[in-house]
């Protein structure tokens, strides 16, 4: 394919992409339209790696029909081998956009740099001289830097601790995150200018949060699911076939329950589980004996088969999914949208609109 016929194939493709979005309604400003008709995302995804049980080898200009079309459809795309980077589904990036809602002139920090796609749409949107965005990868932020450049975009990028934010670029009028918090750090706080606003995702919703002049925050959360990988990841365990094989043959005392582990994949009451037991891992399905585990960070473990569950540490695990489950369930089933974060010093705190539930938040971001 000629450098002519593959930018023409990549700009109708990209198109086509943005008309869909479009329609969806995932893209209703202007001004984010026309930064995702200007900017392309081939540039920033080189190469994606199919992922399942039947991996195909990487996909990248050799096969140029494949690879943009994978670029220009409205999924998240794996651009690393052990699937540690990824390109955000535009879509999602689109909602998060919109709702971040900035005015001409404003200062924008990204979170995450990633591939660089998304702090470029923040320089076609606002100016490169007023995005700043921060990872903490060096090799993404390097890689970003030489794709934004060939695109004529020089934002300020940073290599550090994003949780920390940006401190030499604040104060800023909007702060996006394209990594998962516990809670909003402070120091995103103390980095926002009056009237700011953050978006970021928070038990995976995506928080719309508002401060006022003493830095008291009201917000909302988007209706949608958002699944972003944790700004600071646990670290899986350094022998996870030992950690498993100890799980499996342990003794605990087994009791029935109605729910296995596809409740992990219900997107609707994943939030308020991740409300109501952070840090709670789905470990792994064996194949052999179709048991699930589940773990978490303080040690405790549930090991479920054939209607049962067994569990061991500090704490029930599954006693807590279970009435997370039950009281959503009585709730009719609650959307994101119904749920506000407000955040006032340190307390951060999530209710639901019309009762009195409250969760707080964690104190560690």
């Amino acid at each position: 394919m000629s450098g002519d016929l593959w930018e023409s194939t990549a700009a109708k493709l990209r198109s086509q992409m943005v008309d869909e979005m479009v329609s969806d309604g995932a893209v209703t400003d202007q001004p984010w339209r026309a930064a995702f008709n200007a900017v392309p995302r081939h540039v920033f995804v080189p190469v994606f790696y199919r992922q399942g049980p039947d991996a195909q080898p990487a996909v990248d200009e050799t096969s140029p029909n494949e690879w943009l079309e994978g670029v220009y459809s409205n999924q998240l795309l794996v651009v690393s081998p052990d699937a540690k980077s990824s390109s955000t589904v535009p879509s999602l990036m689109a909602t998060m956009l919109e709702a971040l809602d900035p005015a001409d002139g404003n200062r924008a920090l990204e979170i995450g740099t990633g591939t660089g796609y998304n702090a470029a749409l923040l320089c076609h949107r606002l100016g490169d001289t007023n995005v700043v965005s921060v990872d903490i990868a060096a090799d993404l932020v390097n890689a970003a830097r030489e794709r934004l450049a060939s695109l004529g975009y020089q934002p300020t990028l940073g290599i550090g601790d994003g949780g920390n934010g940006w401190v030499g670029g604040a104060l800023y009028d909007r702060i996006i995150a394209t990594c998962a918090p516990n809670r909003i750090p402070q120091a995103w706080i103390e980095q926002t200018r009056a009237g700011g606003r953050i978006v970021s995702p928070i038990a995976t919703g995506v928080a719309v949060v508002d401060f006022d002049d003493n830095r008291h925050g009201t917000g909302h959360f988007l209706p949608g699911a958002a699944f972003f990988m944790s700004l600071r990841p646990d670290p899986r365990p350094a022998d996870l076939g030992s950690q498993i094989a100890d799980i499996t043959s342990a003794i605990a005392t087994a009791r029935p329950t109605e729910l296995d582990e596809t409740v992990w994949f219900d997107g609707g009451f994943r939030f308020v589980q991740a409300l109501e037991l952070p840090g709670l891992r789905f470990l792994t399905k064996l194949s052999d004996t179709a048991t699930a585990i589940f773990t978490h960070p303080d040690g405790s473990w549930a090991r479920i088969e054939k209607g049962s569950v067994a569990q061991a540490g500090p704490q029930r695990i599954w006693d807590t999914v279970e009435a997370a489950h039950q009281r959503w369930d009585d709730l009719g089933r609650p959307s994101r949208d119904r749920f506000r974060l407000d955040i006032d010093g340190d307390l951060q705190t999530v209710s639901l609109a019309g009762t009195d539930l409250t969760w707080h938040l964690p104190a560690v971001p």
